[in-house]
């Protein structure tokens, strides 16, 4: 006889909407993809793929599913980001003249009515993915306010998940994070906060498990999601990232 807690997990699984990645061999670890609406932590140290992940579910998206995509960042020079593309053929100038990607850099402490350009730049040209790369510069800004920081995070996650957006965050930490990090009791962040806001948590290594390219990549959490729970061996190429068996 099957267990009746087993049975509604099953039966809600699949009726959880998801938003593919697609990006090669990355869904299927997680049950077709991200949950629709839901907020997506991408966390690891420098070179380890966060900005090619991101952009990668930005590009793929429009390509194959249509969805319009936004990038926010805190800090980037887009033109260096746009050409760094376009290593991977991904021609991220010709989806902003398309108005399919756009592309927003601000100072959420300078620039007060950043919602307000968010929702508008979303509204108008349809988005239903959103990258926001870095969030550890949005914590920074708030100069280690712990309770400023998970206020604002709070703020953005709901306005967000309120325009009918998917959302990508990467956040940046200190080294090379261990394949078990959570055993080790390291942060997922450099506020430490984020990762428990967001539904999804997914870490990002280059010392990985071994074979080519020896990286890895591993979900941690996932709301409503029967994932991978270890860590995954991947490689970055000349078409970008893609998750190996």
């Amino acid at each position: 006889m099957t267990p009746v807690r087993s049975f509604f997990i099953r039966v809600e699984e699949k009726m959880v909407e998801r938003i593919k990645t697609n990006i090669p061999g990355f869904d299927k670890h997680m049950d077709g993809g991200f949950v629709k609406n839901s907020l997506n932590l991408v966390s690891g140290g420098a070179g380890t793929g966060k900005t090619i992940l991101s952009l990668q579910f930005l590009y793929e998206g429009i390509r194959k599913n249509n969805e319009n995509g936004l990038f926010v960042s805190f800090e980037e020079d887009f033109d260096n980001l746009i050409g760094d593309a376009l290593v991977f053929g991904w021609d991220f100038q010709k989806l902003e003249k398309e108005g399919k990607c756009m592309f927003l850099s601000s100072k959420p402490l300078e620039e007060p009515n950043l919602q307000a350009q968010m929702a508008e730049l979303i509204r108008k040209h349809n988005v239903k993915r959103v990258v926001i790369d870095s969030i550890s510069i949005f914590s920074m800004m708030f100069k280690d306010d712990q309770y400023r920081v998970r206020k604002e995070f709070y703020k953005l996650a709901r306005f967000l998940k309120a325009q009918g957006c998917t959302i990508l965050l990467t956040a940046e930490i200190s080294g090379e994070a261990p394949l078990d990090i959570t055993a080790s009791g390291s942060s997922l962040s450099r506020d430490g906060i984020i990762e428990f806001i967001a539904d999804t948590v997914i870490t990002l290594h280059n010392s990985g498990i071994g074979g080519e390219g020896d990286r890895a990549i591993r979900v941690l959490k996932m709301r409503r999601t029967n994932h991978t729970k270890g860590p995954v061996s991947m490689t970055i190429n000349e078409k970008g990232m893609q998750v190996l068996s």
